[in-house]
């Protein structure tokens, strides 16, 4: 009987067994698990330092080339044995942006200081202090972003240096346009030049050191060339000569300007770069250095990028006249009482609403040249997106061209110049709105430039006083009209968005005829009638 008892025991448990694993199978099978996943690592052709060299000669391009080969979202280089992150997907970059504290920017941008800045230790403890944790106490780094976001965001401290700017601009056009015959000249010379003396002066006034020692400009471009050297090799006063000096040139020039308190009455953004620059206790030789991240903010991208817009423009015949019978449509027009000739006015504040076509230019050239690269560290192990493992330590970049590049988010046509893609009224604009991650040109999260505001109203400012007031033609070295090429671009450039044309771009410019005897200005109200 027992026997009986016991079989039967046994024969339920197999029963609830075998029914309690179907359960569990058919959960499995309904709720699979998520496998997670360590990025690819690309091979490099040299051992340890392969994709560095690709870096150190094609800059971020090298990663776009990677990125348009392997087509994965995510893939992983070494170099020099840390593990850096290739992020090419809109979605994961979106992940990386909303978790500052797991993927921190600060971190990141603090180990390239000493080599940016060339800071000392005394400096350099003061910016690491806290670093990791930004709302603690006070840190010198953090003090510094939140200055530059202050200063440079819609207000009355970029009004004034807009104001400052612009007139600056106008004095440029004004010499150009006072020329009885046409000009030959470089065009991306030219505008570099218009462009150092203009935006500098709106941060450093009236004492500007760029307009009392204009040796400075070649200075700055020349240190701006070897700055991938300068960040990423050792001994940079040997390996980046060139550059090494072009900074110290700055920097002295720099000095002198505090010493003689030029800084007093410059913009509020150096005002208080140099408030707290005391305030932390730095030497005067410090606080210039520092005054080297001002200079790149206006100057690195914005000058190319208007070399690249109006290249797009002139190049169109099609294009410069539909922004024309916008310009001209737009701009307040006035007669002289006294001399009865036409005084115009480009309205600042309003720029982007009145001239919907150049701000879609504007913004189809940053997408079209774009070739940033956003960077974060990780700060603990972590899945992303809970999918990709991440290691402590690990870098993540997040380059902007292979983003901009993707028909899954721009179309069959990304790869394409197209002037009204940003156009409201454009179709396929309609459909769906643009997603968060895929315009990187400006970065994204805690290191979203906080000079873009400050950059837009410049270069869509100058583009409209331009464009209206001058014809230009492509000329060869000989002075023989020529037709439109796009120049081929400098590479290997790190640490600017827009890279610079290669080699020199000759135009000849002069005065359209209907516009000879116009008057030109810039205006600051906030409405005017047209």
């Amino acid at each position: 009987m027992e026997t009986v008892y016991t079989q039967a025991l046994s024969v339920a448990s197999a029963a609830i067994c075998l029914a309690l694993f179907v359960v569990f199978a058919y959960r499995i099978s309904s709720h699979p698990r998520k496998t997670l996943y360590t990025p690819l690592t690309v091979p490099q052709a040299v051992p340890l330092v392969g994709h560095l060299i690709g870096i150190l000669r094609h800059g971020f391009e090298y990663l776009e080339h990677l990125g348009a080969k392997h087509k994965l979202s995510i893939f992983t280089v070494k170099i020099l044995g840390k593990d850096v992150h290739i992020i090419n997907s809109p979605d994961l970059v979106v992940a990386v942006q909303k978790n500052p504290r797991i993927y921190d920017f600060s971190v990141f941008a603090n180990t390239m200081l000493p080599r940016l800045f060339d800071l000392d230790k005394k400096t350099m403890k003061l910016a690491s202090t806290n670093i990791e944790h930004p709302g603690g106490s006070r840190n010198l780094v953090v003090e510094i972003n939140r200055i530059f976001h202050r200063c440079l965001s819609p207000g009355p401290s970029l009004e004034k240096m807009e104001r400052v700017a612009l007139p600056r601009l106008l004095c440029y056009f004004e010499e150009l346009g006072s020329r009885t015959d046409a000009t030959t000249l470089d065009l991306f010379a030219w505008l570099r030049s218009v462009m150092t003396v203009a935006s500098t002066e709106a941060i450093y006034g009236p004492e500007n050191p760029f307009s009392k020692r204009p040796q400075l400009e070649q200075a700055f471009w020349d240190w701006e060339h070897d700055l991938t050297r300068l960040l990423l090799i050792p001994a940079p006063s040997l390996f980046a000569r060139k550059g090494y000096r072009a900074r110290s040139k700055f920097i002295n020039a720099m000095v002198e300007y505090l010493e003689w308190r030029g800084h007093e009455h410059a913009s509020d953004l150096t005002k208080a770069h140099y408030r707290v620059g005391i305030a932390y206790g730095l030497s005067l030789p410090e606080i210039a250095r520092f005054e080297i991240g001002s200079i790149m903010g206006v100057l690195v991208n914005s000058t190319p990028t208007l070399f690249w817009l109006l290249l797009h423009i002139y190049s169109d015949p099609q294009l410069l006249a539909n922004i024309r019978v916008e310009l001209s449509l737009g701009t307040m027009k006035t007669v002289k009482a006294t001399s009865g000739s036409m005084q115009c006015t480009v309205d600042v504040p309003t720029l982007r609403q009145r001239f919907p076509l150049l701000a879609s230019t504007y913004q189809e050239t940053l997408r079209f040249h774009t070739h940033n690269s956003s960077s974060r560290m990780v700060t603990q192990d972590t899945v992303l997106m809970k999918k990709y493992r991440l290691k402590t330590g690990s870098i993540i970049l997040m380059p902007g061209a292979t983003i901009h590049a993707l028909p899954s988010v721009w179309g069959e046509d990304a790869h394409q110049f197209k002037p009204r893609r940003f156009l409201r009224s454009t179709q396929d604009a309609d459909k769906a709105k643009l997603h968060p991650g895929a315009f990187r040109s400006f970065g994204g999260g805690v290191s979203l430039c906080p000079g873009r505001h400050f950059a837009t109203t410049e270069i869509c400012a100058a583009t409209a006083m331009f464009v209206s007031r001058f014809d230009m033609v492509a000329v060869d070295p000989k002075g023989a009209v020529v037709d439109w090429q796009m120049p081929a671009m400098e590479v290997g450039r790190i640490t600017s968005s827009i890279p610079l044309p290669k080699g020199d771009v000759n135009v000849r410019v002069s005065v359209r005829k209907d516009m000879r005897d116009w008057e030109w200005e810039f205006g600051f109200k906030e409405e005017l009638a047209v």
